[in-house]
């Protein structure tokens, strides 16, 4: 199939945050709200399911709101990222989507409705175009092993055929083989400088995300990651980390996955996110893992609120998320979970903890993989710090470590100095002569007394003190990887001031430090302490 590039620039305004956009309607198979409702373990019929969808969207606004009467075209998009069926928890439970594209056949009964995506781990075999007239692929080119038909294992075709006989104008649609627009992110990308975005998202009056509940290296899957669909593997490759000689691939790297959510989003701007808890996916995202039954459903408008629930449902800390700050610097999104308000179920109440997806990262050809291991157990550490180079004999008295609060840009000391990752590249914020020393300094709140767990690394000599008091040191070189040293601590409730000393000779002056729930579980560990906040300037 020929490509039509149309070059634009994403002209998209920054719309005013509004409150009812943070509202998120949560129900479980037993709300008692419901027509016929069932225990949480127990298998659901699609009638339940579609009930259970209407009451989510109707409590987040309903669909009246997000599909306009006179709409021409809607598309849904689940995550079915590779051919499995329905139910797995690995792929949306087509259930869901037929509950979706009910609700917007109702207000919208003139409008085409599309089952959209654009998997990387397989592309349909008889691609077509929006109308489903019969695309000729290239399938020299991308290999037969890609070739196989996720919308019929996963059970979408079933549910096409399905709404067809009742009058319904519903088709799949494999948006690998889609044209696509080239945009700019507006007020400049934090990730790549453009995307080519399958032309039907940009051009559908209303599209609707419908992500399942998974654990994966980024943490979790959900509203946010499930944007990577988007991106056509005509243009992407197969994975589309792979590229082609049109465009350079999307890396699928720890250190930018959640700049590239944030990217697509401001490109994109999704008008509903409908999230398929029935049955999700813990220790892994794709074939590795398990399936978890929790039946229940989510619906937001704003993808990054609703995915701040999806993660307290699923046992990690939504402080937790990167995706969240970036999105919040950028104007866009609630910034933190206590923003959110729920509706329905209640969240303490209906949660359970997911396996990490570290133990599905073992391996590999590369320290790629490695990388996801770490990253999918690690929480999120401060990020805002304060730094100040010195000589490599400098070392504070216990007096002066005592009185130490320094200002941001005061006496030597750096402006609050953000950092993209956990792994914190000192060298690349503040220049140092070598042999030489950096201090990075933050606060924190402890939102009560109780056990910790400090998670540490570095490259080189590092040394952690709170309130003066040494917590962690380490000496010499080594390789270094997030939560590669962990041992118990105590602090008590209240504000407290975290200062770090790391050396810098050979190494590049990286260091991680976290401050972690009392859990060893490797299955479970690493989330930050519940309410536990950083702040190197003003108190959020």
């Amino acid at each position: 199939m020929s490509l039509i590039w149309l070059v634009l620039v994403a002209a998209l305004v920054g719309q005013a945050v509004r409150a009812e956009d943070f509202v998120i309607g949560l129900v479980a198979s037993d709300d008692p709200q419901l027509s016929a409702p069932a225990p949480r373990d127990s298998e659901l019929t699609p009638d339940q399911v579609a009930a259970m969808v209407r009451r989510a969207v109707d409590l987040a606004g309903g669909m009246k709101a997000v599909v306009p009467f006179a709409a021409k075209l809607v598309l849904i998009k689940p995550n079915i990222a590779v051919a499995q069926p329905s139910g797995s928890g690995i792929v949306t439970d087509a259930r869901v989507v037929r509950g979706v594209a009910l609700l917007v056949h109702e207000v919208a009964p003139g409008a085409r409705i599309l089952i959209a995506e654009g998997a990387g781990g397989w592309r349909s075999p008889q691609p077509t175009d929006r109308q489903g007239q019969l695309l000729q692929a290239d399938a020299p080119r991308w290999g037969r092993r890609w070739a196989r038909d996720g919308f019929e294992i996963g059970g979408y075709r079933q549910v096409v055929a399905e709404l067809r006989g009742q009058g319904v104008d519903i088709d799949c649609f494999d948006l690998n083989f889609d044209q696509a627009y080239t945009l700019e992110v507006p007020g400049g990308a934090m990730a790549d400088p453009n995307y080519d975005i399958a032309t039907a998202i940009m051009d559908a009056d209303a599209w609707i995300n419908c992500p399942v509940t998974k654990t994966h290296g980024s943490k979790i899957t959900c509203c946010m990651k499930n944007q990577f669909g988007i991106l056509p593997g005509a243009i992407y490759g197969w994975s589309k980390a792979n590229g082609t000689d049109r465009h350079a691939g999307m890396p699928h790297l720890p250190v930018l996955i959640d700049e590239f959510m944030v990217d697509l989003w401001s490109i994109t701007r999704m008008d509903l996110n409908v999230v398929d808890g029935i049955t999700g996916h813990e220790a892994g995202a794709l074939q590795e893992g398990d399936a978890v039954r929790t039946n229940l459903i989510l619906a937001g408008r704003d993808p990054v609120a609703t995915d701040l629930v999806a993660a307290r449902l699923m046992g990690f800390n939504p402080d937790d998320m990167e995706f969240a700050d970036l999105a919040f610097q950028r104007g866009l999104g609630p910034g933190r979970y206590e923003k959110v308000k729920v509706k329905g179920g209640k969240v303490e109440d209906l949660s359970r903890r997911f396996k990490k997806a570290g133990s599905a990262y073992q391996g590999g050809d590369d320290g790629g993989w490695d990388e996801w291991k770490y990253q999918a157990r690690y929480g999120m550490g401060p990020r805002r710090l304060i730094l100040w180079a010195a000589p490599a004999d400098h070392q504070f008295s216990d007096q002066e470590r005592t009185k130490l609060a320094p200002s941001p840009g005061k006496q030597g000391w750096s402006e609050v100095t953000w950092f993209g990752h956990d792994r914190l590249d000192l060298t690349n914020k503040v220049q140092v002569s070598r042999p030489g020393a950096i201090y990075a300094y933050t606060r924190f709140a402890m939102p009560q007394a109780d056990s910790v767990r400090f998670w540490a690394g570095s490259d080189e000599g590092v040394q952690v003190w709170i309130d003066n008091v040494a917590v962690y040191s380490h000496q010499g070189e080594r390789a270094h990887h997030l939560g590669q040293d962990r041992q118990a601590g105590y602090l008590t409730e209240g504000e407290h001031r975290l200062l770090v000393r790391v050396e810098v000779d050979r190494g590049v002056g990286e260091c991680s430090f976290n401050i972690c729930e009392p859990i060893d579980d490797e299955d479970f560990a690493g989330n930050t302490y519940p309410g536990l906040r950083y702040y190197a300037d003003k108190k959020p």
